[in-house]
């Protein structure tokens, strides 16, 4: 809903490294200290689970009378006026998050607590007919993110340390340095063997439906929807921050991010003008494989919202371009009224004439956001801007002669040339609305972000780089282990310890070969 552009689909895929022809004794040894690790995988779950018991990750105290691990002041809740897809349920040992976009249950049980059964879910939360019920164990130690769009929300909760798979076309620092490790996300397009195995190796694969089919979704049996970009508006998706937060324990601190948010983005939003501008979101299709060459203006909520939210008006698309021949009217996404609509004008071969129809639709309009797809948006200016559509610097249109063209890649990754618009801004909308504001309204207060404008020669001033990420990553040196988080509710007196320690003792030999060759590696 929110991630329009496409630019996943335009940009060529990297290419893997390709693997020696002979192995190293080094490698070798490292390959059969990769068959041993992987033999003996379940005596070091065993010990691991401990080692976390023992830095206060996980308890096997069971809790007594009203004790819980959840106690009501660090637990999150979807607020009633904003995200609507989502709710949390909490009981002693475990919460209960359902989707109702996927139709999922997710019950995330505090580790070192026994799974609960059936009939001890359905008293906190009731299966609903149709839906599925999965299990995990939180806080999650690793998962996998199949979008951008998620990624701002583990960025945020700082727990990038158990991710082991992201986008290739991630923007933030610590995503580009993982990348750096091999912990690209393969695509399901791509090879399908090596992406079926990345899915299996974490314990939560963060994803998204494929538009109203969840299928996707429904059969990854660990795999979880975040809805992010399906609710109405951008606060409402930034309130996902506490949805994410749930499988890591971390509540309280998606509540404080969360208020921050809120409280930033009506202050980034104070910003007016006496006569308020009006705004055009438009991009150009080029004729291609998948797409008829066409013009488009977007008015997709999330847009609007923001553009209302600065002081400014929204151009008028429905009554202004109703009378262009084979105007195509479309939910911005499918099956989404709420969503808010899109304007194709396709140009029947002829885009001279088509462009001349749809700036003449545009003339009132003060402000354009140009979101025409760019494979190296550093060398995008104003001139790319005429040509692109069709127009002259001498056009009589206003947004050209007071120079008002805005682009969103003021803020993008340095190893793909990706738009930090599709990551960050998910999670912190009062980025864009500050961004958005400074621009439209000229006001040099306000933070520049996202925005530039390219008919004042602004450029790619904000290029997020993989040197700027200090966190330790486990996908980077298989030494380090995640940052301990510990648990909401702490649980002494009163419960009842499970016994463990007997399980330190019972690591197989296969262990210290594994030392053995480790030692040998090293």
């Amino acid at each position: 809903a929110q991630v329009v552009g496409f630019q996943n689909l335009h940009r060529p895929h990297p290419p893997r490294r390709a693997l020696p022809a002979v192995m190293s004794c080094k490698s070798m040894l490292r390959a059969a200290f990769a068959t041993s690790l992987a033999a003996s995988r379940g005596a070091f779950a065993v010990v691991q689970d401990n080692a976390r018991i023992a830095a206060g990750e996980c308890s096997a105290t069971i809790p007594a009378g009203s004790q819980t691990y959840f106690p009501a002041q660090k637990q999150v809740h979807a607020d009633a006026m904003l995200a609507k897809l989502f709710t949390v349920t909490y009981a002693p040992t475990f919460k209960v998050l359902t989707d109702s976009l996927s139709k999922e249950q997710y019950v995330l049980t505090q580790c070192g607590q026994v799974q609960p059964s059936a009939a001890a879910v359905n008293a906190v939360e009731v299966l609903k007919t149709g839906y599925i019920r999965k299990h995990f164990g939180v806080p999650v130690q690793s998962s996998a993110a199949m979008s951008t769009t998620l990624l701002a929300f583990i960025d945020s909760l700082g727990v990038q340390d158990r991710v082991k798979f992201v986008d290739s076309y991630a923007t933030a620092p610590c995503w580009q340095k993982a990348l750096t490790c091999d912990a690209e996300m393969e695509s399901a397009y791509g090879n399908a063997t090596l992406h079926t195995e990345q899915l299996a190796a974490v314990d939560v694969v963060f994803m998204s439906c494929g538009g109203s089919d969840c299928t996707n979704v429904n059969t990854q049996k660990n795999g979880v929807n975040v809805p992010v970009t399906q609710e109405a508006g951008p606060v409402e998706s930034a309130e996902y921050i506490k949805y994410i937060a749930a499988f890591f324990n971390l509540e309280p601190k998606a509540n404080e991010l969360f208020a921050a948010t809120q409280t930033s983005y009506a202050q980034a939003s104070s910003g007016k003008s006496a006569t308020p501008p009006l705004v055009a979101w438009i991009t150009y299709n080029a004729k291609s494989a998948w797409s008829a060459e066409s013009f488009v203006v977007s008015q997709a909520s999330y847009k609007t919202t923001m553009v209302t939210d600065v002081g400014a008006t929204n151009f008028n698309a429905s009554t202004s371009l109703a009378g262009i021949a084979g105007l195509k009217v479309t939910d911005a996404v499918t099956g989404k009224p709420a969503s808010g609509k899109t304007y194709t004008i396709p140009t029947n071969e002829d885009k001279a004439a088509a462009s001349a129809a749809f700036f003449k639709a545009l003339e009132g309009v003060d402000v354009i956001v140009d979101e025409v797809y760019a494979p190296d948006p550093t060398t995008y200016n104003f001139e790319s801007f005429l040509s692109t559509y069709g127009l002259t610097s001498s056009s009589d249109l206003k947004f050209v002669k007071n120079k008002m063209v805005l682009r969103i890649d003021r803020t993008m990754g340095e190893a793909m040339k990706s738009l930090d618009w599709y990551e960050s801004r998910i999670a912190k909308p009062e980025w864009a609305i500050e961004g958005l504001a400074r621009v439209v309204h000229e006001d040099t207060s306000k933070r520049a972000k996202y925005f530039r404008n390219v008919a004042k020669d602004e450029t790619v001033d904000q290029v997020l780089k993989a040197a700027g990420c200090t966190k330790a990553l486990p996908v980077c040196d298989a030494l380090i282990d995640p940052v301990p988080i510990k648990t909401l509710g702490e649980i002494k007196v009163g419960g009842t310890e499970v016994a463990g320690a007997e399980a330190l003792r019972v690591v197989p030999l296969v262990a210290l070969a594994v030392a053995v060759l480790w030692a040998a590696v090293v």
